[in-house]
């Protein structure tokens, strides 16, 4: 295995994502003798930096300094990996978008004048290339440690599309919404979690993102309609898609 040299950034986010990664990294220490963190964002200056092997991007874009960071690390990363649902969809914070941004400030921050966010949320790919994206909120530790393994081998991920009543087959939990008239977008959302609240006997509240390659706008409203029958309000839902959804809930909408 060769050594790779990370960068680790965080933008908008609950440093959720920044944890599992520590994790990963501290609980496999085999892996981590390949691995060379040369920059991490709460420790040092990215213009320090030369040049690193792979970028590992936590949170999204709410800022325009946000966006100018992320084009220098696009600049001095061979690759960039969107790690997380705020860096792969735009996250918890796109629930804002729509709303009067004034008055979600002011009701957020004891000290509205200092803040300065941008209309909308962005997802790292809508403002630099990505090589590689991981969802989750927040994202698979085992995910993450797969995929350093392979790029530190030499190799590549190769990822498989499915949606979270996939994971529940898989590992035998029985259908929340048919056992128990639980509503449960795991039909309509990306699989990862291994299937994590279904098991636990609550129905996905879909935190790794709307499968949009097999999921097209007309299946989402048909879909939303069924769930509506289960006295799941329309606007409960529609909030759910935006937070963790965003950037693929906005292109299914455009289409």
């Amino acid at each position: 295995m060769r050594k790779l040299d990370l960068a680790i950034v965080k933008l908008a986010s609950c440093s959720g994502c920044l944890n599992e990664v520590l994790y990963s990294l501290v609980s496999r220490q085999e892996l981590l003798k390949h691995l060379d963190i040369l920059y991490f964002t709460e420790f040092q200056d990215l213009n320090d930096v030369k040049e690193v092997d792979l970028a590992i991007v936590e949170g999204s874009v709410a800022t325009s300094e946000h966006e100018e960071f992320l084009k220098l690390v696009r600049e001095k990363s061979r690759l960039v990996l969107a790690l997380g649902t705020c860096a792969v969809y735009g996250g918890v914070q796109s629930l804002r978008v729509g709303e009067d941004l004034r008055k979600v400030v002011e009701a957020s921050y004891p000290n509205p004048s200092f803040i300065e966010v941008l209309p909308d949320v962005k997802s790292v790919d809508s403002v630099v290339s990505v090589d590689y994206k991981l969802p989750g909120c927040p994202v698979n530790g085992e995910s993450l440690a797969r995929l350093l393994v392979k790029l530190a081998l030499g190799g590549s991920e190769t990822p498989i599309v499915e949606n979270l009543c996939s994971e529940c087959k898989r590992r035998g939990v029985f259908c929340v919404t048919v056992l128990s008239g639980k509503p449960c977008l795991g039909p309509v959302v990306m699989a990862g979690c291994g299937a994590l609240c279904p098991s636990f006997g609550r129905g996905c509240y879909g935190c790794y993102g709307l499968s949009t390659l097999v999921v097209d706008r007309e299946r989402l409203e048909e879909f939303l309609k069924t769930l509506e029958k289960f006295g799941v309000g329309r606007d409960d839902l529609v909030a759910l898609l935006k937070a963790y959804s965003y950037s693929s809930l906005s292109k299914l909408i455009a289409r």
